[in-house]
């Protein structure tokens, strides 16, 4: 018999993510990736989780002056995730167990992808 892949998508509220994380770990699941989504007026944070074909994400809705505690006591790995969050984002993520202080990227102005401007240009190096 082949497992099929099973998705679900919970949101949660900030206060339960620790002892959200801290089950699936417990039940034997891994961290696969922490995404991050600029909102008009919040940030989405999907915690994404995989056991066997099984895919489960835990997703926040927070503003983007919420603070949201590090996932690090639980998976230490995630601390590259946060940090790039942090940076990209501005999201305030508490006690990240492996602190980059801010520097995983170093953005020269503000939160990185709050404005994005691409130019394009073609191989002679002059705008197309």
């Amino acid at each position: 018999m082949i497992e099929r892949e099973v998705l679900t998508v919970e949101e949660i509220e900030v206060s339960k993510l620790i002892p959200a994380v801290d089950a699936l770990r417990a039940a034997g699941w891994r961290i696969i990736q922490i995404l991050g989504v600029s909102g008009a007026d919040h940030i989405e944070l999907n915690y994404s989780f995989g056991l066997g074909m099984q895919h489960r994400i835990l997703r926040l809705m927070v503003a983007p002056e919420a603070e949201v505690p590090s996932i690090t006591s639980v998976f230490l790995g995630a601390y590259l995730y946060e940090n790039e969050i942090r940076d990209l984002f501005g999201v305030k993520i508490e006690r990240i167990a492996v602190d980059w202080l801010g520097k995983v990227y170093d953005p020269v102005e503000g939160k990185a992808f709050s404005k994005i401007t691409v130019i394009a240009t073609s191989s002679e190096g002059g705008p197309r």
